[in-house]
């Protein structure tokens, strides 16, 4: 069910102020000096946060979208998890990149938890390469759950073994699309990365790959491993894949691909170093928005006791049955807590390499925002 968004708002809070606490030792030395001259006072009980009795789940996708569909399991979920079960009303607005969402989000949305966002990864990365379509920080969305997908770099066997200098034809939808990552790692690495763009959809480069137009495949999106299993059909080896993220904010092999490297012990084994840097930083956070089919996020100001209690249906909306066929169907990972804040927070980046990706995509790719 389609519901208009909530008014415009103000984006500002009060801020309120607390008493500084006195330290352990200077505590007990004063209550040691000073004996209280009155019984103490019972405080009452602080109330359980009030929550209301319908929410709205903001989905960053079209009607009938990928993303609805999520937005409907989801939002049914949750309705169950949170407390009192509140209604929950399921808003599809804009189109497959989620910008157009996400800024409705932003611009519209005050921070009092009655609100979500539904965002696909494609709009953290149009927000990390400075898109001026782009309204908000992606940096400051406070994760609730999230879904990544795996992402894996097939080559063909003719361009291996990777050596400095070796023609490496990239698969790519633009210069800023779910490719990007691939584009920057075998550019890192040192090889003459040349970029076929155009190929939007998965099927299109899979068919390039096929008719040897293409060198290098980025499997990726939804229904990953039987993309692999069609490029090795065509003669692909699986090289290396982007990887995950754990909660200390190191890099991690992907879960059903346990043997291949991430591109970083790639880069090792080719070049004796790890890879580092601002460059190194951008790859990282445009890798994890690749592989972020969706990130369930709150405002920047959302109080942490409303935080807390849409982690907690977090926690129980995967669970369910009709969360967990629709990941099963797509194979997509649903995370919630630790790994979903690591998983979301993976995406943004520092200034240094907000300014190191958008120099080489204007440098290396001649791509300027419009």
């Amino acid at each position: 069910m389609t519901e208009p968004l909530p008014p415009l708002g103000r984006r500002h809070v009060l801020a309120w102020m607390t008493a500084p606490l006195l330290a352990s030792g200077a505590g007990e030395a004063y209550a040691a000096a000073t004996p209280p001259a009155v019984p103490p006072v019972a405080v009452a009980p602080v109330p359980a946060v009030p929550f209301p009795d319908g929410v709205t789940l903001l989905v960053a996708g079209p009607e009938g979208g990928t993303l609805c569909h999520w937005g409907e399991a989801v939002g049914a979920a949750l309705g169950q998890a949170l407390p009192a079960s509140p209604k929950v009303r399921t808003n599809c607005a804009g189109g497959t990149d989620g910008v157009t969402g996400a800024n409705q989000f932003e611009a519209r949305v005050p921070p009092d938890g009655t609100t979500v966002l539904l965002t696909p990864g494609s709009a953290a990365l149009d927000w990390l390469a400075g898109d001026p379509r782009t309204h908000f920080d992606a940096g400051r969305w406070v994760p609730v759950m999230a879904g990544i997908t795996s992402a894996i770099v097939v080559a063909q066997q003719g361009i291996l073994p990777l050596k400095p200098g070796r023609t490496v034809r990239v698969a790519a939808s633009g210069p800023v699309g779910p490719q990007l990552p691939a584009m920057l790692a075998f550019d890192g690495m040192g090889v003459h990365m040349v970029p076929v763009f155009g190929l939007i959809e998965q099927d299109a480069a899979i068919a390039a790959f096929t008719a040897g137009k293409v060198d290098a495949v980025l499997a990726c999106g939804t229904n990953v491993p039987q993309q692999v299993a069609r490029l090795r059909a065509a003669g692909g080896q699986p090289l290396f894949c982007l990887g995950g993220t754990s909660g200390a904010n190191t890099p991690i092999r992907d879960a059903r691909f346990g043997e291949l490297p991430t591109w970083a012990e790639l880069h090792q084994s080719l070049h004796g170093t790890a890879p580092s840097g601002p460059r190194y930083d951008a790859y990282r956070a445009v890798a994890a928005a690749t592989q972020l089919e969706f990130g369930l996020v709150l405002s920047q100001l959302t109080s942490a006791a409303m935080v807390a209690l849409w982690r907690r249906a977090g926690e129980q909306a995967i669970t369910t049955q009709s969360v967990q066929m629709l990941a099963k169907s797509s194979a997509v990972h649903p995370l919630d807590g630790v790994a979903a804040a690591a998983a979301t927070a993976s995406v943004a980046a520092d200034t240094a390499a907000l300014i190191d990706l958008r120099g080489w995509l204007s440098n290396r790719l001649n791509w300027r925002p419009a």
